[in-house]
């Protein structure tokens, strides 16, 4: 696994006060610019610094539906992990995310925080990798006590959501064992 390209896309240079689709849909066409410009492993960190409104509108049509094209496969294995000076600020992508089945990954202040849907089985299983960076779905099954299958399992819906990266890296028995990384590292 290589290292990633990190680009930042900064939501108020289309203005402070966000609330409406058609304002979401004209970031939206520069954020998906910008995914297409990245290495294929590459990121965007969305930044909601500077903004004081941020609709639920303007959210799903900016993240929700960005978002969502990643998870079918538009981007490549590209990520995306917004950034926010407040939770509440990011509330709005939260509730939006939730509805699409979508979950995401938050930095405030240089900590992790997981929005959308998402269960605490799923935020039991991402802090380990989080917090070391790589690991194998072998080591991760041992250290969460988990049977191989329901590991394998939870990484699966961690990766289709774009939280994680896995690539298989051989097998034990009838398992797959993974190489798992954050998106975090880098």
């Amino acid at each position: 696994m290589t290292a990633m390209m990190i680009e930042r896309f900064h939501i108020a240079q289309f203005g402070t006060r966000l609330g409406t689709r058609m304002e979401g849909e004209a970031a939206r066409a520069k954020l998906s610019t910008l995914l297409r410009s990245l290495p294929e492993r590459g990121q965007v960190r969305v930044s909601l610094e500077g903004l004081d409104v941020l609709s639920t509108s303007f959210s799903d049509e900016l993240i929700g539906r960005t978002l969502h094209q990643m998870t079918i496969g538009e981007f490549g294995a590209r990520t995306m992990v917004l950034e926010s000076p407040s939770l509440e600020l990011a509330d709005g992508v939260d509730v939006k995310l939730a509805q699409r089945q979508l979950a995401m990954l938050c930095l405030i202040n240089g900590n992790w925080c997981l929005i959308g849907a998402h269960t605490p089985v799923m935020k039991e299983t991402l802090r380990p990798i989080i917090e070391k960076g790589r690991t194998t779905s072998k080591e991760l099954a041992a250290e969460l006590h988990l049977q191989m299958n329901a590991c394998v399992n939870r990484v699966a819906r961690l990766a289709k959501l774009l939280l994680i990266r896995r690539e298989q890296i051989g097998t034990s028995g009838p398992q797959a064992i993974y190489a798992i990384e954050s998106i975090l590292d880098g």
